[in-house]
């Protein structure tokens, strides 16, 4: 009778834990797939290489979450294509009012976007998102003609000094990315998305070299020398936008990366030889933490979660877009790999912080310039902010800029990432910052998971690991 009753528990309990985890991804499906848009269009877009450069109006689409990577497919295209038959000379004379936004691979282009008219695209969290929300018209570069746009405006902005921000996630990079952007030295844009697109494609075709038998959709780039030139061309781009577009012209500009493209720092350093590198980490539980609260928001559904995973009935991750689960993917984690969400969370993090060390062993003099814990962030603020100006050569003093010292401590008091759905606590932009609750969610088995994951890469040997020379 005991054994009847305790296998009746144990199939009640993962039935209801089964139930809860389908319902739960079945409302993170309505959120990220539910579109609307107050105009109707039977207008598609072009699935077949571009040879004409051109412009053409569009309506964004609206949705709630979009976790896939920009692309044309976020707007709904209004009237005529407008061929642009010079666009050297297009470029040279509006030019500034288009910034990269993705890369096109079936029309084999460089998509640009211009916002709605008066758009701050930086009053946004985040640049790729504000870029998608207030774009009123594209601009459609083929590869093929994207060398000669670049060369034109090359010496308007060769003299611009590149700082890229790698990181983990979950690690403050946003906060760090608006703290510089406050400055009168540098300025800074968030995430914009085509770095991530080209990177996605680098790791693709490079699993087709490894895999005979994995499929490459996209052949529009193959050739590494092609991609290190694609991505110097669109930062040329990206650079002359911000430049021209500054009221103050600074021409020290972060960007900060997705986790991502971390896999192509070789052909970073390739394409950039002269930038200067930071990587912002923090520690290994308190990232997975963090996502779990972003994502699952009660300690509850996080336990029911994690007692899937325990019981092996998770074994899928819905709606986890490729650039998150790219590390995941990779064979050294095989035998690891369960195919939940937790799994992919847990290896963005190992993945990161392994391919991080594997290019400072490839570069150490070029990765990384500054590497900065998240605590240093989050307790030293305005002295940690100072310090990493400091290591990156620029000269920054808050007592003699006062006002903008004190744009930043306010940035400081706010949540970096309010509005947005990567904001675990508020949804209002401008809410102040709120101190997260002591109490864990996370216990011993979560630790004995990620230390199993971590044992796979024999470089990390746990979510405490620290890199030498990090700003603590």
């Amino acid at each position: 009778m005991m054994t009847e009753q305790l296998t009746t528990g144990t199939g009640l309990m993962s039935g209801m834990t089964t139930a809860a985890v389908v319902g739960l991804a079945a409302g993170v499906y309505y959120l990220t797939t539910r579109t609307g848009t107050s105009v109707e269009s039977s207008a598609h877009w072009p699935k077949e290489k571009q040879s004409q450069p051109y412009t053409r109006r569009v309506q964004p689409k609206k949705r709630k979450i979009q976790l896939a990577l920009n692309s044309l497919d976020d707007f709904v295209p209004l009237g005529n294509v407008e061929p642009v038959d010079d666009v050297v000379r297009f470029f040279t004379s509006r030019g500034n009012e288009f910034s990269v936004y993705s890369i096109d691979w079936e029309q084999e282009s460089v998509v640009l976007v211009r916002p709605v008219d008066g758009t701050d695209l930086k009053d946004h969290p985040f640049f790729c998102e504000a870029q998608r929300r207030n774009a009123a018209e594209i601009l459609s570069i083929p590869f093929s003609r994207l060398q000669d746009v670049a060369d034109v405006i090359h010496p308007k902005v060769a003299h611009v000094q590149n700082v890229f921000v790698y990181m983990t996630g979950r690690c403050g990079s946003t906060l760090l990315a608006r703290a510089i952007d406050a400055t009168s030295v540098a300025q800074a844009a968030n995430e914009p998305e085509p770095f991530s697109t080209i990177s996605m494609a680098a790791n693709r075709s490079r699993r087709s070299r490894q895999k005979k038998d994995f499929f490459l959709k996209s052949t529009a780039v193959l050739d590494e020398d092609k991609t290190v030139q694609l991505l110097r061309n669109a930062v040329t781009l990206l650079n002359y936008h911000l430049v021209m577009t500054d009221p103050l012209r600074r021409d020290v500009i972060m960007y900060k990366l997705k986790v991502d493209v971390l896999l192509i720092g070789d052909l970073m350093y390739r394409a950039f030889p002269y930038a200067k590198n930071i990587f912002l980490y923090r520690n290994g539980m308190e990232c997975l933490e963090s996502w779990a609260k972003l994502w699952l928001r009660s300690k509850a559904v996080y336990s029911l979660v994690r007692a899937s995973v325990r019981l092996g009935l998770w074994r899928w991750a819905p709606m986890v877009p490729e650039h998150f689960r790219c590390f995941g993917d990779d064979a050294k984690f095989t035998d690891q790999a369960d195919g939940s969400s937790t799994f992919y969370t847990v290896a963005l993090w190992v993945g990161a912080m392994q391919r991080a060390l594997e290019l400072q062993k490839l570069h150490p003099e070029y990765f990384f310039h500054c590497l900065v814990y998240y605590g240093a962030l989050a307790r030293g603020r305005e002295m940690s902010l100072c310090l990493l100006l400091k290591r990156l050569g620029l000269k920054w003093n808050p007592e003699e800029h006062e006002e903008e010292a004190e744009k930043m401590r306010e940035l400081f008091l706010k949540d970096s990432q309010a509005g947005t759905f990567l904001s675990a606590r508020t949804r209002k932009p401008g809410e102040k910052w709120t101190k997260p609750s002591s109490a864990s969610w996370l216990g011993d088995w979560d630790r004995d998971y990620m230390s199993r994951v971590c044992g796979a890469t024999g470089n990390i040997p746990g979510p405490d690991f620290i890199f030498p020379d990090t700003m603590l």
